[in-house]
Formats: structure tokens, sequence, C-alpha cells
């Protein structure tokens, strides 16, 4: 991955994983798991964007977006998604293809481009995968959602969104579970095995970690 493009996922990163809370501080850890990456390529990479003033990190608390990280991450955010959105309304691309699509353009794309995709989608509020569009505005209020994970065992969920990673994507269109589905979580096979999903005469089993990337609603 290009480190240009790196840089600005880790600032997305941050604003999800503070669901667009200013103050909320993210772990290295948390960014680490999000991302796939290791601590210490989290590490590396938040001493660059500290240096070039886009976060701010406290030792041993965690990082903030600074005012300019933050408007780059709600920007890009606000281009991929709806790049993403065009791809699967109006090309009848899957989720995963219009993602990975996006990754390619989002970065290019100028205002006066989004703002006119933006109204000629019709201000779309969420992404393909359930997630918040930020206004023309840059406007972002995410709900906060639990994790599939967080589900109790018996308890019935109907999913929400799912974090925007490729292999995250490719994995839950294999196994067709959709957004909006409702589904009952019928138990947790054993040594941290993978959660299983019931619905109507459908059964699926579902990884514990991907579980972690999946939202339900509340």
């Amino acid at each position: 991955m290009p480190e240009s493009i790196s840089k600005t996922q880790y600032l997305q990163t941050i604003l999800e994983l503070s669901v667009g809370d200013e103050s909320t501080k993210i772990s290295n850890n948390q960014i680490a798991e999000h991302l796939n990456v290791t601590p210490s390529s989290v590490s590396n990479m938040l001493a660059k964007l500290q240096e070039a003033g886009e976060v701010d990190v406290v030792p041993y608390y965690g990082v903030t977006l600074t005012k300019p990280g933050r408007a780059t991450a709600l920007r890009l955010i606000r281009s991929h998604r709806l790049i993403e959105t065009f791809g699967a309304m109006k090309l009848g691309l899957s989720i995963s293809e219009a993602h990975s699509n996006a990754d390619n353009l989002d970065h290019d794309a100028n205002d006066q481009f989004i703002n006119a995709l933006d109204k000629y989608l019709g201000f779309p509020e969420l992404s393909p995968h359930g997630l918040v569009i930020p206004d023309i505005e840059h406007h972002y209020h995410p709900k906060s959602l639990r994790a599939l994970r967080e589900a109790n065992d018996n308890e019935t969920v109907t999913i929400n969104s799912f974090t925007e990673d490729l292999e995250l994507l490719q994995y839950t269109e294999t196994l067709q579970l959709d957004l909006n589905s409702t589904w009952t979580i019928k138990e947790r096979l054993p040594f941290d095995g993978p959660l299983v999903l019931v619905s109507g005469d459908r059964k699926l089993q579902v990884t514990q970690h991907a579980a972690d990337f999946i939202y339900i609603n509340d």
C-alpha cells in the first residue's frame, strides 16, 4: 500500500474508532487491530502524522486528530463513501468491488466533483455497507454501535454495518451476510471458535475476529 494512502487510512481509522468524538483517545492497539498492522507500524506512522500536525499523541493514553487531521479524514471519508455508493447503486458493483475502486479514486476527486456526485445520488446518508456519509458541510454524527461479537447468546440481532475493509467485505459477501438481515446468536464454538448465527433455515458461522468489525443495531 502506498505510504500516502496509508497515512490517510490512519486518519480515517482514528476518526471512525472515535465515532466522530474529537476528545476520544484511540490506543495504538485499537488502530493496529483495525488496520491489521503491527503496533510498531502504528507508532512509526503516528510519529509522522504528529510531525505533520495531523494528530496529537499522548503517551500511554492514546491519539486524537488535530483540526487539520480531522478535516482531511472527513473529506476523504465523504469522497470514498460517495464513490462507493455510485459504484454499488449505479454501476451494479458488489460492495467489495465498489470499495476497492473507491480506494483508487477517492484521493484524487476534488470537492466540486464529490459535491456534484452527492447531488446526483440524491444526497445519500449511508454508504453501501451502512456507514454514515459526511454531508457537504462535513457534519458527521455516526451512531455508537455494538460489534456482533458483543451480542449475547440467544440474542436476536439486526446487521447494521460493516467496517471499511476489503477482506471483511469479501468475507461477508461469501457468507451472504446482508445488511439489515436478522439473526439469532445460537452458540459460540469452543476454543475461541466462531459464532453460529441462525435465521430461519439458514445457519452461518462467523469468526470472532470478523465479528469485531460487523456492527449490530442496539
